[in-house]
């Protein structure tokens, strides 16, 4: 297995070489991200900026230590009615499938193929299984969070690798997909760890700018990902 340098150092230099820029696609994913929650502000709260105008006065409440001005503030957020929890359900499962589409022209730049921005929909071909495999994941990963913050925590790592393992096979079921995620990350798991940590100074700095440095940040991280899966599935393979 290649250690985390040399992995990270191969992400930026496809970041770099890529044919169609993971800029762009990643910029093309972020922008249909806002525009889905700018809806759902606007379906939930009557403005499409409701979430940011929420946060914005809980904040300068907290701060201004006015328990009542929060406890008004809470008062006031709508409830959810059947049609905004629909949509931002139809929402959630888009972003996945969305998602699904945006690690398959990772891992084609990964193999020095021409990943156009369509790509995107490429996920919608196993949209159901990415689905299923997400309300697993989730499950899972709540139940064993009941036990405590740890079990949690290494629960999400061990199911970290089950959707790329359908996207690189479609003949697998999600609860395949999630096993063999456990095979792949057995013993990789505090590496994995180390992964994330290793960009939490570059999170920070993304936020200063307003998210706008996750143009770049997002391919980094994910194409670093995706070099750990590379390697864990080609050592599974070779026990074979």
């Amino acid at each position: 297995m290649r250690n985390r340098i040399d992995i990270k150092e191969e992400s930026k230099g496809i970041i770099r070489s890529a044919r169609v820029s993971p800029l762009l696609v990643t910029a093309t994913v972020m922008a249909v991200t806002f525009l889905l929650n700018r809806v759902i502000d606007l379906v939930e709260g009557g403005s499409m900026l409701y979430s940011y105008q929420l946060n914005w006065e809980y904040f300068r409440a907290v701060m201004e230590r006015d328990p009542y001005a929060v406890q008004t503030l809470l008062d006031s957020i709508p409830e959810i009615t059947g049609h905004s929890f629909f949509f931002s359900t139809l929402v959630s499962l888009f972003t996945i499938v969305l998602n699904g589409g945006y690690y398959v022209y990772c891992m084609g730049i990964r193999r020095g193929v021409e990943m156009p921005v369509s790509t995107l929909l490429d996920g919608l071909g196993v949209a159901g299984k990415l689905i299923w495999c997400w309300i697993q994941i989730s499950v899972r990963v709540a139940l064993w969070s009941m036990l405590f913050v740890i079990p949690g925590l290494i629960a999400a790592y061990r199911y970290r690798f089950a959707y790329y393992n359908i996207l690189t096979n479609d003949s697998l079921s999600a609860g395949e997909a999630i096993r063999l995620s456990c095979r792949q990350t057995s013993g990789i798991k505090g590496e994995l760890f180390i992964l994330d940590l290793s960009f939490i100074g570059w999170e920070i700095v993304a936020s200063l700018t307003f998210g706008l440095l996750n143009i770049w940040l997002i391919p980094y991280m994910t194409l670093s990902d995706l070099g750990y899966f590379e390697d864990a599935s080609g050592r599974m393979s070779n026990e074979f």
